[in-house]
């Protein structure tokens, strides 16, 4: 509780500057989306036919909709909203759980942030460009987010070093976890197929259970390296710098599957069936990207290299059946539109 008033002052800019990154995030997906559905390039068969919206070539697709379902998979939203209302409604019990997971929530979202925002820019030519069209000022007044109230590698380890102290507390009381989210370790460990289908992908139980392997596994790592280092006379500090690799994959690990559970638990308040059945298309297409990205799932072998291209293959399908609602999704936003910009304007005026 001491540790958590001290932060305390920390705490309530890093959650602002989450709920931030997300809202800017999603102005540049709006502009950007907008433009790729009124923007034409080329033709299928030469001299014949109308030129081809940018949104319809799939390799457009691959680039816009996996940070929109990163974004709007309510995942990153909905844990945006989490950690504000977590932080309203703190008690000092709280300080230090928030500390945590706001640490964890601002390296992840700022960063996911900057590289939506980089790649809205050039999915929108020349023209993401122009002031006028904010998506380069956006990416440039919040570029600095990545080191603001904390390098973001740098909260990263602090993520990892209070994970490392609930598990050693945990371990030496023999007791069941209890802080942090980490009581899906006192059940079963997770068993992953050797091969995936399409169905297995698309499976919330399989997306939870490889979310919740990796952060279990690097936890054991992690832990494991450090005590190594200690046991060779190295201090704990000494310990935990030097295995600052493991403790990066291990607080990314930390966040994604917290965004996953604070997203499942919005989801399973939904209950239009319609809206369900999209919402569960966003979230799968969410993970696949978060799998298909990060090489940890290759390197300690949660997934091998067969599944690894099983995931590649259903990125394309997902991203096609996104691709007809990628107008309400951005619309969803509620952005305004004077937060928006001339090619986004284009659209509407193109499309009323």
């Amino acid at each position: 509780q001491r540790f958590g008033a001290f932060m305390a002052p920390l705490t309530s800019g890093r959650v602002t500057i989450a709920a931030s990154a997300i809202y800017s995030a999603k102005i540049g997906l709006s502009i950007a989306i907008r433009y790729s559905l009124t923007r034409r390039a080329f033709s299928i068969s030469p001299n014949k036919g109308e030129e081809v919206l940018l949104l319809d070539y799939p390799s457009h697709q691959r680039r816009l909709l996996p940070l929109l379902a990163k974004t709007q998979v309510y995942a990153m939203s909905f844990a945006a909203n989490y950690l504000k209302t977590l932080y309203v409604n703190r008690t000092p019990e709280l300080n230090k759980t928030i500390h945590v997971i706001s640490s964890g929530f601002k390296a992840t979202l700022t960063w996911h942030n900057m590289r939506t925002l980089q790649e809205c820019r050039e999915a929108c030519g020349g023209q993401g460009l122009k002031t006028e069209n904010r998506i380069g000022q956006l990416k440039a007044e919040f570029d600095v987010q990545s080191t603001f109230e904390g390098d973001n590698n740098v909260l990263m380890q602090q993520v990892s070093k209070a994970l490392l102290a609930e598990y050693a507390a945990a371990n030496k009381k023999k007791k069941p976890y209890k802080e942090l989210g980490l009581d899906h370790m006192n059940e079963p460990r997770p068993v992953i197929p050797s091969q995936l289908t399409s169905s297995t992908i698309r499976s919330s139980r399989f997306q939870k259970d490889i979310l919740c392997l990796r952060e279990r596994d690097l936890l054991d790592r992690f832990a494991a390296e450090v005590w190594r280092y200690q046991a060779q006379g190295e201090s704990k500090e000494s310990a935990s710098m030097a295995s600052y690799q493991l403790a990066e994959d291990l607080g990314r690990a930390f966040s994604d599957r917290s965004i996953f559970r604070c997203f499942t638990e919005a989801e399973n308040n939904l209950s239009d069936p319609s809206l369900k059945r999209m919402v569960s298309v966003v979230r799968t297409l969410y993970v696949a990207a978060t799998l298909d990205e990060d090489a940890a799932f290759l390197r300690y072998g949660y997934l091998n290299t067969e599944s690894a291209a099983a995931v590649r293959e259903e990125m394309p399908k997902l991203c096609g059946e996104v691709r007809p609602h990628a107008l309400p999704l951005v619309t969803a936003f509620g952005i305004p539109d004077a937060f928006l910009s001339p090619i986004a304007f284009d659209w509407v005026a193109a499309n009323s």
